[in-house]
């Protein structure tokens, strides 16, 4: 049974396959299409026709707001590690704390920084 469907696909593509390696047809001037294809012109975003796309902004607000809190609240526990490590003579907490300082401050710099960035990309690229 796999020799025939083999055999049927082998016939098919010598039929349609030079069919397939042919170049399109190059697109009418000003990227309207005769034939009834889609007018790939009217594609753009628009933020007006999503529905209560105020509340897109607020939750996206919400979490850099959380995001924010939450690298203070690891530079904070970072700096209590950091501080209270040879207090104990644990210098491997003091050693993590310091770590734990540093990736809180780098996530606090990259989400705070996020719409400035976002902000960049789409300037850059309209």
């Amino acid at each position: 049974m796999l020799s025939y469907a083999g055999a049927w696909i082998t016939a098919t593509l010598t039929h349609t396959g030079p069919q397939l390696l042919l170049a399109p047809t190059p697109t009418p001037p000003g990227g309207t299409d005769p034939g009834g294809g889609f007018d790939w012109n009217k594609v753009h975003p628009d933020p007006a026709a999503v529905p209560k796309s105020d509340l897109f902004y607020q939750l996206c607000n919400a979490a850099l707001f959380l995001g924010i809190v939450a690298a203070v609240c690891g530079i904070a526990a970072g700096a209590i590690a950091f501080s209270v490590g040879p207090i104990f003579g644990s210098h491997i907490i003091s050693d993590r704390g310091k770590s734990m300082m540093w990736k809180a401050g780098l996530v606090a710099l990259i989400v705070g920084s996020a719409t400035s960035v976002i902000a960049w990309l789409l300037t850059a690229a309209a």
